[in-house]
């Protein structure tokens, strides 16, 4: 009888020690992915100049020409992706109406509830990522940007 206590015991142990170290795992990794996606990311063009400046040793001079060059592809691109931004949502609308003809009402319903967040999501993101006015946006007016 005191056998089968003591492996009850450490049975019992063990269990709680597998159950407790899964939920920290599972809150760490929740709270990390939350702070993943919501943290200020720094716009391209900063990173761009970052990596070449730390690639390939530019002095000032170089800096400020290549930073000019980045900040006009990063600006044409910007403005492809605007033009394209309905296309793509026309694209994304008639998936998801498709979709709903094969879904319950229910489904619709939490279709478009998913559909809400991916919107909101991704005008959350494209602020961030892509909005102006990050400090020291070498793009932005101000002592970062190149004179042109």
């Amino acid at each position: 009888m005191k056998k089968l206590k003591l492996w009850a015991g450490l049975t019992a142990l063990f269990v709680s020690g597998v159950l407790l170290g899964a939920l920290g795992t599972w809150h760490l990794v929740e709270y990390k992915a939350i702070e993943l996606m919501t943290r200020e990311r720094p716009r391209a063009p900063k990173l761009i100049m970052r990596k070449l400046n730390r690639e390939l040793g530019l002095n000032d001079a170089q800096k400020a020409r290549i930073e000019a060059i980045v900040c006009q592809a990063f600006e044409a691109l910007s403005t492809i992706r605007d033009r394209e931004r309905p296309e793509r949502e026309r694209v994304l609308q008639q998936s998801i109406d498709a979709m709903k003809q094969e879904l319950s009402p229910e489904q619709q319903r939490k279709l478009d509830g998913l559909y809400e967040k991916l919107k909101a999501h991704r005008e959350r993101g494209s602020r961030r990522h892509w909005g102006k006015g990050d400090q020291g946006d070498p793009c932005e007016g101000g002592e970062g940007r190149p004179s042109q």
